[in-house]
């Protein structure tokens, strides 16, 4: 009876995971860089639809786990758990692999589909400040994948569809103060599926951030019920550091590192020097202690899936008080 159990556990396990659509690419104005998904690795084969290794950067977006505190707004893969907005946007401006935009740009948007649940529709929208999880405004798509409920017969194939900016946005993340995060995903029940990448806008004069001019007020409900979520996630997170942080864990981290020659570029960090009266950083020395390289593994040592669900918190703490107009927003036009 338990060897039955099993078979059907893993058969239903199958059927939930087995789907999946990349972003391999986004090019916005002629001639700058293109962008990439995040976590996205060109070293996956994609011409197959194993769920590994062919799925295992795929990006999976669900609304419960982003309220659930699991994951940020551009959720989650199955290789390297949940995606860090701030960290793979430093990441991409590091190796200068941020497309450009500004008011009006059409961007050409290449969707891997690599099986039948990773078919349109698409639909994408825009986070102006780049990682403070407050969606802004929804972004018109054109010549969208294929596909009724983000089904279709397609497998191994990619499109190129075409998503707009605004006639009006500002971008005001990253350190560059310039980036916004476009997120796309399509309306399967396995998924929904998808990705993020960022766009840095050169019809704008980069933000400068200081203490004060951040939205960060939140109501006292939900300030509480963020709290109580911690406390209810944090036992299981700390185990499930200790266990990702073993001598086994990191060395199967290592190997797949290797595997798939997962490398980050690092850039030297400015020290800034902030005035005093106005709060804002007025002069600026690269540090000494912060040399450049080329580092190996994909930065997340010891996290995976559930593992970031405390830091994720942080990402939400600075959400102004229009949040839940744009949760109730997102919830209504996303969820599948």
């Amino acid at each position: 009876m338990s060897s039955f159990s099993s078979i059907l556990s893993f058969s239903v396990l199958l059927a939930l995971t087995q789907a999946h659509g990349v972003i391999l690419g986004a090019q916005g104005i002629k001639g700058s860089p293109e962008s990439v998904g995040f976590q996205v690795n060109p070293e996956l084969a994609r011409n197959c639809t194993s769920i590994s290794p062919c799925q295992q950067d795929t990006t999976i977006i669900r609304d419960q786990e982003i309220i659930d505190n699991v994951v940020n707004e551009c959720g989650r893969t199955e290789l390297a758990g949940n995606i860090d907005i701030g960290e793979n946007t430093e990441n991409a401006l590091a190796a200068g692999a941020v497309t450009q935009v500004q008011s009006g740009t059409q961007m050409i948007v290449t969707i891997h589909q690599v099986n039948a649940d990773g078919a349109g529709p698409y639909t994408c929208d825009l986070v102006e400040a780049g990682n403070n999880g407050i969606i802004t405004q929804n972004l018109t798509v054109e010549d969208n994948v294929p596909g009724v409920n983000g089904l279709s017969q397609a497998k191994f194939q990619d499109f190129n569809i075409k998503v707009n900016m605004p006639d009006n946005f500002t971008c005001t993340g990253s350190s560059a103060g310039n980036v916004c995060t476009v997120r796309c995903r399509n309306n399967a029940q396995a998924g929904p599926f998808g990705g993020c990448f960022p766009v840095q806008q050169v019809d704008v004069t980069p933000n400068v951030n200081t203490a004060a001019n951040i939205p960060s007020a939140q109501s006292l409900e939900k300030i509480t019920a963020q709290v109580a979520q911690n406390q209810k996630d944090l036992p299981a997170a700390i185990a499930a550091v200790q266990n990702a942080g073993s001598d086994q864990a990191l060395q199967n981290s290592a190997a797949v590192s290797s595997l798939l020659k997962q490398t980050i570029t690092s850039s030297v960090a400015p020290t800034l020097t902030v005035d005093v009266a106005t709060g804002v950083a007025t002069t600026a020395a690269a540090t000494s202690s912060a040399a450049a390289k080329t580092n190996n593994g994909n930065g997340r040592k010891g996290n995976n899936g559930n593992n970031n669900a405390n830091s994720n918190a942080n990402s939400r703490q600075g959400k102004g008080n229009n949040v839940s107009n744009n949760e109730r927003r997102r919830r209504s036009l996303f969820i599948a």
